[in-house]
């Protein structure tokens, strides 16, 4: 795991401070700590890429007003929720596609033939 600095400054880090410079590169359990402590560093290689931090959840993808069939599965998806009619047009678009998702195709079948719920008796 490999992080650069975007500043200078000295963590303290096994019992001492560490002086890094502005720019410097930084492998190993530093770089992780500094990531950990959120510690003004880049990621450089794809392991600090893809570290988050203990608890950290993607966000939703927000909802486009309009569709976009060129988009992505997520963000189609997100714009359909849980509405049959959303994803009737949807399903429409991408089975007009020269090569549908199918499992883009599938999970809108699924919303687009959404029964009502039955109203209760009382």
């Amino acid at each position: 795991m490999r992080v650069k600095t975007r500043e200078a400054f000295s963590p303290y880090y096994n019992y001492g401070l560490v002086p890094l410079a502005e720019g410097e590169e930084v492998s190993g359990a530093l770089a992780l700590f500094l990531l950990e402590t959120g510690s003004a560093v880049d990621p450089v290689d794809d392991d600090a890429k893809a570290w988050q931090p203990p608890g950290h959840e993607e966000p939703e993808p927000e909802a486009p007003s309009e569709l976009d069939i060129e988009a992505s599965a997520a963000a189609i998806l997100a714009w359909v929720g849980d509405d049959p009619e959303r994803a009737a047009e949807a399903l429409a678009a991408e089975a007009a596609k020269d090569k549908p998702r199918s499992t883009l195709v599938k999970q809108l079948e699924k919303v687009a033939t959404v029964e009502p719920a039955a109203p209760v008796e009382e």
